[in-house]
């Protein structure tokens, strides 16, 4: 299992890419996106709750799991392993989480009391990219806690943090596989290292409270449990971004919503594009091609994938290295496609 600790370690010290030198990758449009201020860029974190339901990947498809593999386990103070589960159903949880959200499975908990300072449990492989999620009710004074990971009882070098705020967000695009194979059996121990209080450190660890600890692997679109559909659809409406200049907008086709649809613009490296989705689905943008953005949707809030990179003129940064032969004033191929669509989207288009 080492290459599964080796690109925890790597994931955990690098984050975010930011090829050469560009400015930005993924941004939140707090303007632009005001229907979907909700909907965190791929390294913010909100309560799932509040959030529109999609995964973002950044220049390339979604990751595709191993066939997938019913499995759970009960939450113990001890390691807990996997067991089989009945057909998915949307709306239930696993311990205090969710057992579905934004495209992954919850597929092990751990809970134990915040004095014991360790969760551990096991699950069996059924996907190579994972998610770990963690949770601390009734800790006191609004305290947060700092914890490391082992897995298989060697340390990864991922840091977490664990407060009362119940979170179950994808961490990032980067974490598209976890190096181990379908099938292995992997242990992991959360132990407390900490506690913060209003961004200070604190001397002693708090006792109170309960530690939850969770791990989720991507579950494939088909096989994930979408919300039942609303009795009516409103169209999709543009936001703020279809006023600015260069902005273009594309509808679907209304007689079939996952024909791709395309248009041409100047290209000037840099973008913004979003997607404004009805129904669940996976929407792709590319760009005389090349994806440049791939978002899988899960429910009907309108909520979409969107992608935004700067680039300054002249500057040798590129936002997509696979597009580093196209010129400053090239005109461009941007084609919007929807697979698993069952309703009307729109896309807005711009290059900076």
């Amino acid at each position: 299992m080492t290459d599964l600790k080796d690109l925890m370690d790597e994931r955990s010290a690098h984050g975010v890419p930011s090829p050469g030198r560009l400015i930005e990758v993924q941004r939140k449009i707090s303007v632009r996106r005001r229907r979907r201020v909700v909907a965190a860029t791929v390294a913010a974190a909100a309560a799932v709750a509040a959030l529109g339901s999609f995964t973002v990947v950044l220049g390339g498809e979604p990751t595709q799991p191993s066939a997938f593999t019913a499995g759970s386990t009960t939450p113990s103070a001890g390691p807990a392993s996997a067991s089989a589960f009945p057909k998915p159903v949307a709306g239930r949880k696993i311990g205090p989480f969710a057992e579905y959200a934004r495209g992954y499975r919850v597929v092990a908990v751990g809970t134990a009391p915040v004095s014991s300072k360790k969760v551990q449990l096991s699950w069996t492989v059924n996907s190579t990219d994972v998610q770990f999620f963690s949770y601390c009710p009734g800790l006191p004074d609004n305290r947060t806690l700092d914890a490391e990971i082992a897995i298989n009882d060697e340390p990864a070098a991922i840091s977490m943090n664990c407060n009362s705020e119940l979170h179950q967000d994808p961490t990032g695009s980067e974490s598209r596989g976890v190096g181990a194979s379908v099938g292995d059996t992997v242990s992991m121990t959360y132990t407390v290292t900490g506690a913060q209080s209003a961004g200070r450190r604190m001397s002693l660890i708090p006792t109170q409270g309960t530690l939850h600890f969770a791990v989720a692997e991507k579950v494939p679109f088909t096989q994930y449990p979408l919300p039942a559909r609303p009795a009516k659809l409103n169209p999709p409406k543009p936001d703020g971004m279809a006023s600015e200049p260069g902005t273009k907008v594309l509808h679907s086709e209304p007689a079939d919503p996952n024909r791709a649809v395309s248009t041409t613009m100047t290209w000037h490296r840099g973008y913004d594009f979003t997607v404004v989705p009805q129904t669940p689905g996976i929407y792709r943008i590319s760009v005389n091609g090349v994806s440049v953005l791939t978002g899988e949707v899960y429910d009907y809030s309108g909520n979409g994938p969107n992608a935004s990179c700067q680039v300054e003129r002249n500057d040798q940064g590129f936002c997509v290295p696979e597009l580093r032969s196209v010129k400053d004033g090239d005109n461009v191929t941007i084609t919007v496609t929807a697979q698993y669509a069952t309703g009307p989207w729109l896309a807005e288009l711009r290059s900076q």
